[in-house]
């Protein structure tokens, strides 16, 4: 439920004067309310507390900053809200609760901002008790009066632009008397001041007692021009009135008929000098002095039939002519008033200077004292407004046909729209009075141009066909029916926001013309009010999404995709859904072909994206292409294009990319290779990729492993490989051009090496006390105590007839190293070649490999005659802490005599476990397969320790002396430090590959893995 609240613009006793072309302000202050005429507001259902209920919105406050907010609160609420970013003093914008947004222009300011804060209109003069300036409290443009010093007579500045209007007399100290600035000039000779009652500029009045005052001002006027300099122009009755005009750079004086507008080099007009006029005091409504005493009760300082700032009916009026020098303003009075027998002094001479409105209005005639009435007002208290139609004499004291001209300008939000965003329109208009009971016909014109200050009846282009709307009625005191008058402009507004136009001149004609029957007044604070849907937005941030690419671009993307989607972001500002039209075009010059288009009528919410997908067939490859997107309202209202963006399309892959390792700083050389292992754990290594001749790669993407993995590789194209295992890696490689296309992908097979021995002694040295060592770690000779030599598993197996090996007792051989090669905290691998002969006494543990702590061996790898029911095993083992319990690990399988074996013992200190791997080489009369098996891994208790003591070969030890000792042949000892070994290289350990197989010396051990890759 709603309740209609009508606010009337007649605001208490508001006076009005007349100035022939302009309302002048009431010397009392002003009250004016924010709405200028009668505006009719839906309000919503109040609630107990005098609110609306509406769930997140304060509906008590009707005012937003934005349409954003005030659209959503005004359909929440169901009552209109205004819109304060679009607030002039002319026009009230407001969001409806129904959806569209309503426009109320008035030809008449109703407040200012001048002050930096929404206030009334108050044209009160004050003077600056520190300045002395003399301004009005709060006009529409900022207005300056002259304080009797050397300041210009006025100044006027609108939209930063300053307007001085400079005196023709010298000018003393004002009085500040009824709202006006008095000046005194001589005996008999008064300048009378006053703002426009609109606060957009003012008009001062001469004031000549007698005849005499006029050869006064004659003889001022002449000392001036002689002080100054210059002739009078125009006529040769020396009351020229030389008005100089300052203006800014790029603004100009230019003559419009009989009055003067400043204009800029677009021609547009800023300040407006109307056309000029004299009047004298023959009225026979003079005031009486009951008149003036109930006015002085009444605490009132002004009033509507006060001379000094208009003729009262009856007055004589003539026209004064006007003048435009490039900096001066320059009026004439009327010789014939001033020397007629009949004129009644005081004479009054009143030119006019006011900052241009957006809203302006004239009345033309064909006779009568002047033909252009700028800004009009009313008759007097009594006959108020002016007519349309035909006056005779009788009853306007001379025969003229007048009609009415109205102008809106500012409507910038109405001329960027089309007809179809209009929903209604109405030109509202006060009718005060017509000649009769008698209904006629009042037609709303609207004209081909605009209208101004110096327009005449013969000047202004009027046609019938330009008739919009009528009304036809009577309105009068005696018949009633006064008041606001509304015609339909809807058709009108339509034709505005089509045709582009600069403004809006609307025109109210009697439809005849002929005879006093149709004479009707209207006042002149007409008001204009639209309805309308603002048109959708054009459609933004406009992007490919598949394939999916960057934003909207004026260069041109390129695209892998002859069937892309296409979408942009659609938003109704007024809430609506709204639909979505694609199109894509060629371009050949400015000429434009179009490709294909779509409309998506899906109703899409505001702020949401809209797709579309291009047809297939429709594109072609390698052809550059255009598309943009426009959106439409629910009314058929079309938003225009958004930004046009470009694009190609390329489905040509570009080539494989090439990979390179990198060979100088790095650690190891990685090459493509799967039948040779390279580097090793945690030996770094890089590759360098290239766009194998493509000349639109942007991006390189690779993964080790696996290839649906794949991350992009720098900037510098380098890509880092740090493997953390050995055995096979494949790199994964791929390039992707502009268009996104991606190349085929490249398998680069890489064998990571496993570990290389530290240390290795090979036992080749048929004879002596001494058995050199090899590897990186220069661990440096065995010492042979007892030990004899005979021939190596290599020889007795044919592959190398200079194999050797050492052979122990059992009682007192062994082979002792200097001091430790194991840290034995970390993790690392021995091995080695060991056979145990079927001569050796059966009970008893032995060791092949240890080395020594402070009391026994920190681990051992070799034999142990029980281990559980009585059977024998290869084991490796080491005590949890150096004088603790030892956990071996051991075989399942038998121990077999005679027959050789590679042993391996793995301790791996990251996951404190200890492994056996076990790999039989049999005889050569029975070769084994050579196939490492490893035990499971057992688990230590305690923290590893570091032994201090020396590695040994054939024997261990216990409480501090040697035990276990070996009672059978040694081969081809080999250390790891810090590493453990994977099964492939102990494959090819077992089956006897040497370092020396791949090179000289220690690069033998560190470029290069030791042996060949089985496959």
């Amino acid at each position: 439920m709603s309740t209609l609240i009508v606010v009337s613009s007649e605001v208490g006793v508001r006076s009005w004067l007349v100035a022939r072309w302009r309302v002048v302000v009431p010397v009392s202050a002003v009250v004016v309310l924010a709405l200028v005429a009668t505006i009719a507001i839906a309000v919503p259902a109040l609630n107990s507390s005098g609110e609306a209920d509406a769930e997140g919105f304060d509906c008590a406050q009707r005012v937003e900053p934005s349409f954003e907010a005030a659209t959503p609160k005004a359909r929440a609420c169901e009552v209109d809200v205004e819109v304060t970013s679009e607030r002039t003093p002319w026009s009230t914008t407001w969001a409806t609760a129904d959806g569209p947004i309503r426009l109320e222009q008035s030809v008449s300011p109703s407040r200012t901002s001048v002050t930096g804060e929404w206030t009334d209109i108050d044209t009160t003069l004050q003077v600056d008790a520190e300045s002395g300036m003399v301004a009005p409290v709060a006009p529409v443009y900022e207005i300056e009066l002259n304080d009797g010093t050397e300041r210009p007579l006025g100044a006027i500045t609108r939209e930063g632009k300053r307007l001085e209007v400079g005196s023709p007399v010298q000018l003393p100290v004002p009085n500040i008397e009824d709202g006006q600035a008095v000046y005194e000039i001589a005996d008999g000779v008064r300048l009378i001041v006053t703002v426009n009652e609109d606060g957009t500029g003012f008009f001062p009045v001469f004031e000549l007692a007698t005849p005499d005052a006029a050869g006064t001002l004659r003889t001022l006027l002449a000392e001036r021009r002689t002080a100054v300099g210059g002739a009078p122009a125009g006529g040769g009755n020396g009351l020229q009135l030389a008005f100089p005009v300052t203006m800014p750079a790029g603004l100009h004086l230019e003559a419009d008929g009989n009055a003067a507008n400043v204009v800029d080099e677009l021609g547009e007009t800023h300040f407006v000098v109307p056309p000029p006029v004299m009047w004298d005091s023959a009225a026979s409504e003079l005031r009486a002095p009951e008149h003036l005493q109930a006015r002085a009760a009444t605490g009132a300082t002004g009033a509507v039939d006060d001379r000094l700032a208009a003729p009262l009916p009856g007055d004589q009026v003539a026209q004064m002519d006007l003048h435009v020098e490039p900096t001066s303003v320059v009026v004439d009075p009327n010789e014939a008033m001033l020397t007629a027998p009949e004129t009644v002094w005081p004479v009054y001479l009143d030119p006019g200077f006011s900052g241009r409105p957006p809203s302006e209005w004239i009345a033309v005639r064909t006779g009568g004292y002047t033909d252009t009435l700028y800004q009009w007002g009313d008759i007097s208290t009594t006959m108020q407004g002016e007519g349309s139609g035909r006056c005779n004499a009788a009853s306007c004291n001379t025969v003229f046909t007048q009609r009415l001209l109205w102008e809106f300008n500012g409507l910038d939000a109405l001329r960027s729209m089309v007809g179809a965003n209009i929903i209604s329109a109405s030109f509202a208009v006060n009718g005060v009075h017509s000649y009769s009971c008698t209904a006629t016909t009042t037609d709303l014109h609207v004209l081909l141009e605009g209208i101004t200050a110096g327009q005449t009846w013969g000047s202004h282009n009027w046609h019938e066909w330009t008739r919009y709307s009528s009304r036809t009625e009577y309105h009068s005191d005696s018949c009633g029916n006064k008041g606001y008058k509304s015609f339909d402009a809807t058709s009108a507004v339509k034709h505005y926001a089509d045709g582009d136009w600069p403004t809006l001149p609307l025109a109210l004609k009697s439809r005849d013309e002929s005879t006093m029957t149709g004479w009707k007044r209207f006042r002149h604070d007409a008001l204009l009010s639209v309805e309308y849907n603002r048109p959708p937005d054009p459609p933004s941030r406009l992007q490919i999404t598949n394939p999916m690419t960057p934003a909207c671009s004026t260069s041109q993307q390129l695209i892998n995709s002859l069937t892309p989607t296409l979408s942009a972001v659609v938003n109704d500002p007024d809430g609506e859904n709204v639909a979505a039209h694609f199109q894509v075009f060629t371009k050949s010059g400015t000429a434009e072909t179009e490709v294909w288009s779509v409309t998506n009528w899906a109703a899409h919410a505001p702020n949401t994206r809209a797709f579309a997908t291009v047809a297939a067939g429709k594109l072609i490859a390698g052809t550059a292409y255009f598309w943009r997107a426009t959106a439409a309202g629910s009314g058929g209202q079309w938003s225009g294009w958004g930004p046009t963006c470009q694009f190609k399309v390329d489905v040509t892959p570009p080539a494989k990319p090439t990979v390179e390792p990198v060979r100088s700083g790095v650690e190891a050389v990685y090459d493509d290779d799967d039948r040779v292992e390279r580097g090793g754990v945690e030996m770094m290594g890089k590759f360098i990729v290239g766009p194998n001749g493509s000349n639109d790669v942007i991006e390189y993407s690779y993964s080790f492993g696996d290839p649906a993995a794949l991350k992009p590789v720098g900037e510098t194209r380098i890509i880092e490989f740090d493997p953390k295992a050995a055995g096979p890696v494949t790199l994964h490689v791929r390039s992707k051009d502009l268009a996104g296309n991606l190349s085929d992908r490249v398998d680069y097979q890489i064998v990571v090496a496993s570990p290389i021995e530290d240390a290795v002694w090979k036992l080749d040295e048929t004879g002596g006390s001494s058995a050199p060592g090899s590897g990186p770690k220069q661990a440096g000779p065995l010492k042979i105590s007892g030990a004899g030599w005979v021939k190596g598993p290599h020889q007795l197996f044919g592959s190398r007839d200079d194999d050797w090996a050492l052979t122990f007792d059992g009682l007192d051989d062994v082979a002792v190293a200097a001091g430790p090669v194991l840290d034995t905290k970390k993790s690392f691998t021995v091995s080695a070649h060991v056979l145990l002969p079927g001569s050796r006494p059966p009970a008893g543990d032995y060791t092949a490999l240890s080395q020594d702590g402070l009391t026994q061996s920190a681990f051992q790898l070799g034999y142990r005659s029980d281990c559980g029911a009585g059977a024998a095993c290869w084991s490796f083992s080491m005590p949890d802490t150096s004088d603790g319990a030892t956990i071996s690990a051991a075989t399942t399988g038998t121990v077999t005599a005679d027959e050789w074996v590679h042993l391996v013992g793995e301790h791996d200190a990251t996951n404190k476990t200890v492994r056996l791997w076990v790999c039989e080489v049999g005889t050569p009369a029975n070769p084994k397969i050579g196939d490492p098996v490893a035990s499971a891994p057992v688990t230590r208790g305690g923290a590893a320790w570091q032994s201090p003591g020396a590695f040994t070969v054939g024997r261990g030890q216990t409480a501090g002396n040697a035990a276990s000792l070996w009672p059978g042949r040694i081969d081809n000892v080999r250390v790891f430090s810090g590493q453990i070994v994977d099964a492939s290289k102990l494959r090819r350990l077992c089956q006897g590959a040497e370092a020396e197989d791949f090179g000289e010396g220690a690069e033998a051990f560190t470029a290069v893995d030791p042996t060949v890759s089985e496959r």
